[in-house]
């Protein structure tokens, strides 16, 4: 079973009739599934946030009072922007398998190969993320057979909760596995992208920009802004899975060396000594 998509496909506009996620063949089954990955998992977290209601208000009791009462007021659509949140990080998971595949050197572990790794790392927060989200939709759901858990002292001992988590050394762990996932492997990720020249230098660049941005991205707006970013980027490089023979993607990818800054000067001959 395939997908056949007639296209023009690659950087070379070479004109060819594109197989995709053909299960009889595993070369190009684990080829397209990543290069399609690298679109889907930014689409995914893009869509994620757009749809999302804000959540952000600050870290105060108050803060989270009114953090509830919005997710209160947007129940499904919080509910699918956690779901999608959590498919993204799933797919990262998968993707970041065929990166580690992608970036195989002729020799030892590449950089590429340590940056998959570190992805799955990030990939994992996800579901993290997804569980805490789903404690606050239960938090402000209305329980016919429990009043209790619909009045006002009760929204405010779970504001409080909220606070003393956000608060607490608990989580520590988690944000250790963002720095390794989403810091330190996109920047890798970027490196690796740079030394093998898979696809144009300027996508390494701003694949290693995008890794603080992302960190530091605050609100709907940054983290959109930082999603659009990362799309661009992992577009590129998924376009360029895409274009790639079966036999390229199953070939090591080796290390380009930079060009010569001036033409290469023939060394003097050796002077023959007298007779």
């Amino acid at each position: 079973m395939s997908i056949s998509v007639g296209t023009r496909i690659g950087f070379a506009n070479t004109s060819k009739e594109a197989h995709l996620l053909r299960f009889s063949d595993a070369r190009n089954f684990g080829r397209t599934a990543t290069g399609l990955l690298l679109f889907a998992v930014p689409v995914l977290f893009t869509i994620a946030t757009l749809v999302g209601p804000k959540t952000e208000y600050g870290n105060s009791v108050n803060d989270h009072r009114k953090e509830l009462a919005n997710i209160a007021a947007h129940k499904g659509t919080y509910l699918l922007s956690g779901i999608l949140f959590l498919l993204a990080s799933v797919f990262l998971v998968f993707l970041a398998i065929g990166l580690i595949k992608l970036f195989r050197g002729p020799r030892g572990v590449t950089l590429g190969q340590v940056a998959g790794a570190l992805l799955v790392l990030g990939g994992m927060v996800g579901a993290a993320w997804y569980a805490f989200g789903s404690v606050e939709y239960e938090m402000v759901l209305h329980r016919s057979n429990d009043q209790l858990l619909n009045s006002n002292a009760a929204q405010t001992v779970y504001a409080h909760l909220l606070h003393v988590a956000n608060n607490g050394g608990s989580g520590l762990p988690l944000f250790i596995l963002v720095l390794l996932g989403f810091v330190l492997g996109v920047i890798l990720l970027g490196v690796a992208v740079i030394r093998t020249r898979v696809v144009p230098l300027w996508v390494g660049i701003l694949i290693i920009i995008s890794a603080p941005v992302g960190f530091l991205a605050n609100g709907k707006a940054g983290e959109t802004a930082n999603n659009v970013l990362t799309l661009i980027v992992l577009g590129a490089l998924g376009w360029r899975v895409l274009s790639m023979s079966d036999e390229e993607w199953d070939a090591p990818l080796e290390r380009k060396k930079a060009a010569p800054a001036g033409p290469e000067v023939p060394p003097a001959p050796t002077p023959v000594p007298a007779a």
